[in-house]
């Protein structure tokens, strides 16, 4: 009787232990799950100095001031076509990527050549 009274207190020990890393492991997938917003748009407007941008998504057409980190500030600038990760519910850069080779690029003017000869 005490040999099974002893097995079954060291299977509750070790179960006990073992809950709270099954517990950590569950928070960890939470957070690393946080929901982001994402959009595509073009940079009307930057302020450097507040780190600030003003964006024209293109899927609503509307005007958004966006806050974005130091670095993304001095590598963009206006006119360029930009995928911003937003944290949720915000407007705040979680990230800011511009989308090269993929924007509208101005019309290129060709030199007039002269009229072909028959």
């Amino acid at each position: 009787m005490k040999r099974v009274l002893g097995i079954v207190l060291t299977v509750l020990f070790v179960a006990g232990i073992s809950m709270p890393s099954f517990a950590a492991k569950t928070d960890s997938k939470k957070k690393s799950a946080e929901k982001y917003d994402r959009i595509i748009a073009e940079v009307v407007s930057l302020d450097a100095a507040a780190k600030t941008i003003v964006v024209k998504e293109e899927k609503s057409g509307a005007s958004r001031t966006i806050k974005i980190s130091a670095r993304a500030a001095a590598e963009l600038k206006a006119g360029d076509r930009v995928r911003i990760k937003l944290k949720a519910g915000t407007d705040e850069s979680a990230g800011v990527r511009v989308l090269k080779g993929e924007s509208s690029p101005e019309p290129k003017v060709e030199a007039a050549s002269e009229p072909a000869k028959k």
